[in-house]
């Protein structure tokens, strides 16, 4: 997975431009606004997300890196050791180990 570039945010920037002056023109127009300014919100908070990661990644100095992801095992065996009380009840209704 590619990280997130300032290219990235001058996209959405520009997009949410176009949207603000779209809802302008109809607000001039009469026309409806609400389907506009729903989608200028989620472009708005999709561009803050960005902004965000942008910061993050320039202050760890990781901007222009690919980021690869790691499939962790299970080192600690937790399903094993949960495996023993589960869907079994004693008489009284309290989980018990498995016969």
């Amino acid at each position: 997975m590619n990280t997130t570039t300032r290219n990235d945010v001058k996209q959405l920037a520009s997009v949410i431009e176009n949207l603000a002056r779209q809802v302008q023109e109809k607000a001039d127009n009469g026309g409806d606004l609400i389907a506009l300014s729903e989608e200028l919100v989620r472009n708005n908070v999709s561009f803050i997300f960005t902004i965000g990661e942008v910061f993050a990644l320039e202050r760890a100095g990781l901007v222009g890196k690919t980021v690869t992801g790691t499939t962790v095992s299970n080192p600690n065996q937790t399903a094993r050791n949960y495996s023993n009380h589960h869907n079994v009840r004693d008489s009284r209704g309290r989980f018990t180990r498995k016969p």
